[in-house]
């Protein structure tokens, strides 16, 4: 595409700036938009005005219409994921031993983030990092020590495409001082976990699943 010349670009200007400042002009000559013609923007023809504008207008309604089917289908599952916490917390007040503690935590995360794996990884020093910014993302996008640490713990199934290691901060609650264990959640979909997901949001399911597990600890102590 060649450059406009300087002059014919300041005339076009002046042209576009008296067109803006004369909305009647088109009215007045409304046979223009079938006499002028342009390129089709994504075709090798020439379209009239009026054709040019229906493009615009049909272009910005499919995209009106993506976002909107977007918005429907996050807000639907938004509210299935926040039906599927409440159900998750209340398993959580019901078990009353670390067996159904670890039971909740993990099948009830399964179900909430729809994941086909939710496992409790035993405490490790190594997990400090992930309990403020936990590990999240493509599994491919991970770096390569953070993954080969979670393999020594775990057997790392080929078919995960994205995953998501929790650090809990174990004995806070009860002023224990205590390795974080992690809570890893697997997906097969590659879009599950993303490095953009809201890390507060996992840092407070996080601490509700160290706090039950700290209750059944608390229980212990004092039974000892």
């Amino acid at each position: 595409m060649s450059a406009i010349d300087p002059k014919q670009a300041e005339q076009e200007e002046l042209v576009a700036e008296w067109l803006r400042a004369t909305p009647g002009f088109f009215e007045r000559y409304a046979n223009l938009f079938n006499e002028i013609r342009i390129k089709h923007p994504h075709e090798d023809r020439a379209i009239s005005l009026q054709e040019r504008q229906m493009t615009v207008l049909r272009t910005q309604n499919q995209e009106l219409n993506r976002r909107l089917s977007e918005m429907l289908h996050f807000g639907s599952r938004n509210d299935t994921t926040q039906q599927n916490l409440v159900a998750w917390l209340w398993l959580l007040m019901k078990a009353n031993n670390k067996a159904d503690v670890d039971v909740a935590i993990t099948s009830g995360l399964a179900v909430v983030f729809e994941v086909e794996a939710a496992q409790l990884l035993p405490p490790n020093s190594a997990y400090g990092p992930w309990v403020d910014i936990p590990l999240c993302g493509s599994i491919k996008e991970l770096a390569k020590a953070s993954i080969d640490l979670l393999a020594s713990q775990t057997n790392i199934n080929p078919g995960w495409q994205s995953l998501v290691a929790i650090g809990l901060p174990l004995g806070k609650s009860i002023g224990v001082n205590q390795s974080p264990a992690v809570l890893l959640l697997a997906s097969k979909d590659e879009t599950r976990f993303t490095a953009g997901m809201g890390a507060f949001y996992l840092r407070q399911i996080a601490e509700l699943a160290a706090a039950a597990l700290d209750r059944i600890k608390a229980y212990e102590i004092k039974g000892d």
